[in-house]
C-alpha cells in the first residue's frame, strides 16, 4: 500500500499547483493584452518607446508653463521623441516645426498657422501634417516661389490661447497670411478665467507601456462620453464668433490677411462645421470647410489608431487638398 503523503508534502504540492495556475493566468493575461495592443496599434505595440507615447499631451512630459499667462502652456523646445506613436520634434523656439528665422528669406512667402491638436498634429509625422503637405502643393502650383507654414499649433489650445499666440508670437514671423484653425470642438474648449491666471504646473508624465489597455477598454466600454451638441446653442456660437472677429481684427491691424480653416472629418458634426464657416465668413473672405471632402467616408479609415480619432496622415492629405485651392488666393501673387 503506497504511503500517504505527509502534510508538508501535500502543502508543497498544492503550492506548486497554485504557482503554476498563477503563472498560466499571468501568461494568458499578457497574451490577451499584447494581442489587443497589436490589434489597436499594429507593429508599434512591440516598441517600448512608442507605446510610452500613447497618452494625452497633459501627461506626456512634453509641455511646460508659458511666459504669457494667456497662453498658459507650450511645447518644450528641442524635443526629439514620440507622441501618439509618431515622431515628434520641436525647434529651438518650442514650435512643432523645423527651425525658422523670424525674418523671411528672399523668394519665400509665409503663412503663420495657429491651432490645436489637429494642426500640431497629434499622432502624425510633421512631413505628413496638412499644412506641410499644403506648402509643398503650393510650391508645385507656383514654381520659383517657396511657401512656408510656420506652425504654432499646440494640442489642447482653446481659442483664447490661440488669440494670444497670434498676437504675441505668430505675427512676429512676418507672415503674408494667417491660417487660423477651427475645429467643431473648439467652441466647447473653454476654461475658467483662473486657468489663465494661476501658475501652470505640468502633470507628471505617465508610462502607458506598463498600463493595461484591455482593462482601460473594459472600463470605458460603459462610459462613452456624450457627443458635442449640434447645432451649437446660440450663446456658444455667439461666443466663438466674437473670438473669430477678434482674430480677424488682430491680423487686419497688422495688414495681414487671415484664412479660417474648419478642419472636420466627422459628418455628424457637419452642421456645426457649417455654422463655424458661416461665422468666419462674416469676418474674412478666406474660409474653407473640409467636411464635404469626407462625405461618405468611414471615420475609422482616417483615425491615427482605433482608440483615438485624431486625423491620421491620410486625413491630413485630404485636408490639404481641400484647403490649398482656397488659401492659395490669399498669398501674394496667388490669384490664379
Amino acid at each position: 500500500m503506497p504511503a500517504t503523503p505527509s502534510v508538508p508534502a501535500r502543502r508543497a504540492s498544492f503550492a506548486g499547483r497554485a504557482l503554476v495556475a498563477v503563472a498560466l493566468a499571468a501568461a494568458v493575461a499578457l497574451a490577451v493584452e499584447q494581442t489587443y495592443r497589436v490589434f489597436v496599434f499594429g507593429g508599434a505595440a512591440w516598441s517600448y518607446a512608442r507605446m510610452n507615447s500613447v497618452h494625452d499631451l497633459w501627461v506626456s512630459g512634453l509641455i511646460r508653463a508659458a511666459a504669457n499667462p494667456e497662453i498658459v502652456f507650450e511645447l518644450k523646445p528641442s524635443l526629439d521623441t514620440y507622441f501618439k506613436l509618431a515622431p515628434l520634434a520641436t525647434n529651438a523656439q518650442g514650435l512643432r516645426d523645423v527651425e525658422r528665422a523670424q525674418r523671411k528669406a528672399p523668394g519665400v512667402v509665409r503663412a503663420a498657422m495657429v491651432g490645436s491638436s489637429f494642426s500640431m498634429p497629434a499622432g502624425v509625422a510633421l512631413e505628413d501634417a496638412w499644412h506641410q503637405v499644403a506648402a509643398r502643393m503650393l510650391d508645385a502650383r507656383r514654381p520659383g516661389v517657396r511657401h512656408e507654414v510656420v506652425n504654432f499649433a499646440v494640442g489642447g489650445y482653446n481659442v483664447r490661447q490661440n488669440l494670444a499666440v497670434l498676437a504675441e508670437r505668430a505675427l512676429a514671423y512676418e507672415p503674408d497670411v494667417v491660417l487660423f484653425e477651427l475645429t467643431t470642438h473648439l467652441p466647447y474648449m473653454t476654461q475658467p478665467d483662473a486657468f489663465h491666471r494661476r501658475a501652470f504646473a505640468a502633470a507628471p508624465r505617465t508610462y502607458p507601456f506598463w498600463q493595461s489597455f484591455v482593462i482601460e477598454r473594459v472600463r470605458t466600454q460603459f462610459a462613452t462620453p456624450a457627443a458635442d451638441p449640434s447645432p451649437y446653442p446660440p450663446e456658444t456660437l455667439a461666443a466663438i464668433e466674437q473670438s473669430i472677429g477678434r482674430a480677424a481684427e488682430i491680423a487686419r491691424g497688422r495688414g495681414v490677411p487671415i484664412c479660417f480653416v474648419v478642419l472636420n472629418v466627422d459628418q455628424r458634426m457637419r452642421r456645426n462645421a457649417e455654422l463655424l464657416a458661416q461665422a468666419a465668413a462674416r469676418h474674412a473672405p478666406c474660409v474653407v470647410d473640409t467636411t464635404p471632402a469626407f462625405a461618405g467616408a468611414d471615420l475609422a479609415d482616417f483615425a491615427i489608431y482605433r482608440i483615438d480619432q485624431h486625423p491620421n496622415a491620410r486625413a491630413n492629405r485630404v485636408f490639404a487638398e481641400a484647403v490649398v485651392p482656397v488659401i492659395a488666393r490669399a498669398f501674394p501673387g496667388g490669384a490664379s
